[in-house]
């Protein structure tokens, strides 16, 4: 009796196994029997059938480690996620009847879990066997005669990266922005590795999407991985010092505004931001050193010449640390004309950006305002008792030709920004102090409210 139990004992030790492998069979089998009725109408039984079977390959220890179990897990995955895809298609055409549309709206509105699923088992066989999924890529390029499993395996590697994409632009679409900056990293990810070379668009368009998310941990690792892989332009040290910035590391910010200025030293837009720096510690002369070399490479810019000018403007009326207006420098008339010249030309080359051109017409009438004043203050500083009504007019003369010359960009400035209350409040003075007293009243009955 002994032997007998022992001998019955290592009897069922094989089927055990056998019964696992069976298991994968059956899924095997259950996959097969669901891509027999695509042509028809799909069955779904089947996919339900096929995953069962291979869950239990998967927590078994003979098969769970086998690159084929995976081979058939992402099969099945897949088919269930196209499966679902299709369901949401049929769902809008009542609403949609654009196929592409369609097509595109479902890419959005679909849930992940399996697509995902399969980019897994495809990730495992490719560390679990390494050559069979080298083989697989080669069946995918036409280069190995393939058996009817890997030739399908190879079909939904490839259309894994097709999905990849169509998923991110979907995802992109309905402004689900975090996951299409994540599908359009696998779909370039997935694009390398299968062609051998990268996939500057696909990597561009995670950046663009995690800029849009506004999530600076997305913006840094898409654009660092350009920069890694040595396909970065411009854009993405720009897009890096703005996230680093959002997550308050100014020093990590600071390094790749660095970086980026050594790398595309005649970027203006990375010029522009060193040039932010620079105004903001007080730098002016080097603000300037950049804003003209920038000016050289783009004349036409309004922008930069809006800048230049407040940059010139707030050389001639320097502030202290609690924002008052100190001593005037030496230079400041020739200052005052400088800054007026680059407003002025910011306003000749009228800018789309319509903030734009609103600052760079409010800038030039409070230049000239301000200079009338300081005009005025600095002249009866130096006037004497007994010559003081004498040159009170003359003063108010001078002061009077720069009120009047404010008064016309500042009446532009209020045609774009009708209730900004800075430059009515200025206008309603201006108004006054050159003698139309109408104008003044009205001013003052719109800052009220009145009509």
């Amino acid at each position: 009796m002994k032997k007998t139990i022992q001998i019955l004992a290592l009897a069922t030790l094989p089927m055990l196994g056998f019964s696992q492998k069976t298991k994968v069979q059956n899924a095997w089998r259950a996959l097969n029997d669901y891509e027999s009725t695509l042509k028809d109408k799909p069955d779904y039984s089947y996919l339900v059938k096929a995953q069962e079977n291979i869950d239990l390959a998967l927590a078994h220890e003979d098969t769970k480690n086998q690159a084929k179990t995976y081979a058939y897990l992402c099969r099945i995955k897949y088919n269930m996620y196209q499966y679902k895809l299709k369901e949401e298609q049929k769902k809008l055409e009542p609403t949609m009847p654009d196929k592409n549309s369609r097509i595109e709206a479902s890419y959005g509105l679909t849930p992940l879990t399996d697509f995902e699923a399969a980019g897994n088992a495809l990730d495992k066989i490719k560390e679990m066997d390494p050559k069979y999924f080298d083989n697989i890529m080669e069946v995918m390029k036409g280069g190995v005669m393939p058996s009817d499993d890997d030739l399908k395996l190879s079909i939904v590697a490839g259309q894994l990266k097709l999905e990849s994409s169509n998923i991110a632009v979907g995802k992109y679409k309905a402004k689900q922005f975090d996951t299409s900056a994540d599908y359009f990293y696998k779909s370039a990810v997935l694009n390398s590795l299968m062609t051998g070379k990268k996939d500057t668009s696909g990597f561009y368009n995670a950046c663009i999407s995690a800029q849009k998310a506004k999530n600076p941990v997305k913006m840094y690792d898409y654009n660092k991985k350009m920069i890694d892989q040595k396909i970065a332009s411009p854009y993405n040290y720009q897009t890096i010092y703005d996230a680093k910035l959002m997550l308050k590391d100014t020093a990590t910010a600071m390094e790749f505004l660095k970086a980026g200025r050594k790398a595309f030293p005649n970027d203006v837009y990375l010029m522009n931001r060193e040039t932010e720096i620079f105004l903001q510690k007080g730098q002016q002369e080097k603000a300037l050193a950049n804003l003209k070399a920038a000016i050289e490479k783009e004349p036409t810019n309004p922008q930069l010449q809006l800048v230049l000018g407040n940059v010139y403007d707030n050389l001639a009326n320097p502030r202290g640390k609690s924002g008052k207006d100190t001593t005037k420098p030496a230079d400041f008339d020739t200052l005052v004309a400088k800054a007026a010249m680059h407003y002025q030309k910011a306003i000749d080359l009228k800018p789309t950006n319509q903030e734009s051109y609103f600052n760079s017409l409010y800038n030039l009438g409070a230049l000239y305002n301000n200079y009338g004043g300081t005009l005025y203050n600095k002249s009866m500083e130096k006037s004497t008792i007994t010559d003081l009504a004498k040159k009170q007019k003359e003063y108010e003369a001078k002061s009077n030709e720069y009120y009047k010359k404010a008064i016309p960009y500042l009446e532009q400035a209020l045609s774009i920004k009708t209730d900004d209350k800075a430059t009515m409040s200025a206008l309603r003075k201006l108004y006054y102090l050159t003698g139309d007293e109408v104008k003044g009243k009205e001013m003052g009955d719109k800052l009220k409210g009145g009509k």
